[in-house]
């Protein structure tokens, strides 16, 4: 199979046989940034100590594309965060950076004799892969009851490439084209092109 991204020799061994994928998300929070994983524990990499959120943390990140110059969106969540978290709505972010990467982590030693693995542990196989990078562009907070207990849940929405508004001028219809340059008339020959082939018979 082809890779996209350089995937170091020894993660790709891993990935081979019985791996623990992990999860690396870094945003650059003002004030304090940000270092979490998504297994458990506290895994040291690149000059830092991940914070590992296990199953309160979900990422959504959108498939790759070739080629042209796509808007992608990607949303980090955490639930069950403090309400006091409250205080955090109104931190200027949009904008921060954020990378994600993606690792493998060797197991937890186990079992009666000693060569078991008892799920994931904390130790990298290999430098994680970045698989994401874009800015941050905003924070939504919801809170919901559930067996009488008030759940809370953060929604970090992460952006790349161009801006709503800037994809909206991707789209270059025949009118733009005369407002900006009323002597060029080629935007007439391509009009409505789409649905004249459709209606064309052989």
């Amino acid at each position: 199979m082809d890779l996209k991204r350089k995937t170091p020799s020894s993660m790709m061994a891993a990935l081979s046989g019985v791996f623990h994928p992990v999860f690396f998300a870094h945003l650059d929070w003002p004030l304090v940034p940000v270092y979490a994983h998504s297994g458990v524990g506290t895994i040291a990499w690149g000059g830092h100590n991940w914070t590992g959120i296990g199953p309160l943390g979900n990422v959504e990140i959108p498939p790759e594309t070739v080629g042209g110059v796509v808007a992608s969106e990607a949303i980090l969540s955490l639930v069950g965060v403090p309400a006091d978290l409250d205080g955090m709505i109104d931190d200027p972010i949009r904008a921060r950076g954020v990378s994600m990467s993606l690792g493998v982590v060797a197991g937890r030693p186990g079992g009666h004799d000693g060569k078991q693995t008892t799920g994931a542990g904390v130790t990298l196989v290999a430098d994680p892969v970045e698989v994401f990078a874009g800015t941050m562009d905003g924070l939504d907070l919801d809170a919901s009851m559930s067996e009488g207990a008030v759940n809370h849940e953060a929604r970090v929405t992460v952006i790349t490439g161009p801006s709503a508004r800037s994809m909206a001028s991707i789209t270059h219809s025949d009118e733009d084209q005369r407002r900006r340059h009323p002597t060029d008339t080629a935007g007439r020959l391509v009009i409505l092109a789409f649905a004249k082939a459709q209606k064309l018979i052989w």
